[in-house]
């Protein structure tokens, strides 16, 4: 290892990671107090950081967030707070219809450091081939960084629910998005489309996490494993009644970055189903 990227890894590990990383902790999601809401209510949602939906409350910080929105068919606002904010985010919606939050987190650092750590990671995200290209690539077991970003969102549902009433993109670079509504009722299942800057992803892993309502994580978690069709879509049963959160990861080799050998962009999408 060079001795300027030895000098820039001891900089980040100094500086302090944040604590959604891809070693300590898989996902990052946006958990509103309330999946359901009415018009003029206030929504408040919790960004968490966390495994198998245990997660710790990461508060509003200007400097951590590149883009928070709440985006309705008819009304698009900036989501802004105060420092240190608990819950990070707070809209009042003003038409009915299903309602898009969206939180695009600016980028991280994690430094590997344990030989295990790296291969593990790849092999619970369904990134197998990662490893592959990391060993063809030259690169060290250990002493190596990524740098991760989180693309997150939820749907939120105010008022009556209708099948006109659609998810769509939101221009961030890594988005699951539904392609039904997954409130209306008697729904048995939702399809989602996974994309990279706006072009779906064939065979790629998407985890479902199911927390029923009212139990505790990661004790009465769910998580089961689907893949991606040619089209990027992924079949969601809604076979429980719980809070869901979809996920899945994109990594992209990084060359010619003195701290980071790849990147990593993670995708969540949220929704409550029955209770």
């Amino acid at each position: 290892m060079s001795i300027l990227r030895s000098l820039m890894l001891a900089a980040l590990v100094g500086a302090g990671l944040p604590a959604a990383s891809p070693v300590g902790a898989h996902e990052f999601w946006i958990s509103p107090l309330t999946y359901r809401a009415e018009v003029g209510q206030e929504v408040q949602a919790e960004l968490l950081v966390g495994s198998d939906m245990a997660g710790q409350a990461f508060p509003w910080l200007k400097r951590n967030t590149a883009e928070a929105r709440m985006i309705s068919d008819g009304w698009t606002v900036d989501i802004t707070g105060r420092e240190g904010d608990l819950p990070a985010l707070r809209f009042t919606p003003q038409e009915e219809g299903l309602h898009r939050v969206i939180f695009h987190a600016q980028p991280a650092f994690v430094v590997f450091d344990k030989p295990e750590t790296f291969p593990h990671y790849l092999e619970y995200e369904g990134l197998d081939w990662v490893m592959e290209a990391h060993q063809e690539r030259g690169l060290p077991g250990t002493g190596f960084a990524e740098m991760y970003t989180r693309n997150a969102r939820a749907l939120v549902q105010v008022g009556a629910a209708s099948d006109d009433q659609m998810d769509a993109p939101t221009g961030m670079p890594f988005e699951l998005v539904a392609l039904q509504n997954p409130y209306v009722e008697g729904a048995e299942a939702v399809d989602v489309r996974l994309t990279w800057n706006g072009a779906p992803q064939a065979d790629e892993q998407v985890a479902i996490f199911v927390k029923p309502w009212g139990g505790t994580a990661p004790a009465d978690v769910t998580r089961r494993l689907v893949r991606t069709d040619a089209g990027g879509v992924a079949h969601i049963p809604l076979d429980a009644a719980g809070e869901y959160m979809l996920s899945s990861v994109h990594m992209e080799p990084l060359e010619g970055n003195v701290a980071a050998v790849w990147q990593s962009h993670w995708a969540t999408l949220n929704f409550g189903i029955g209770g």
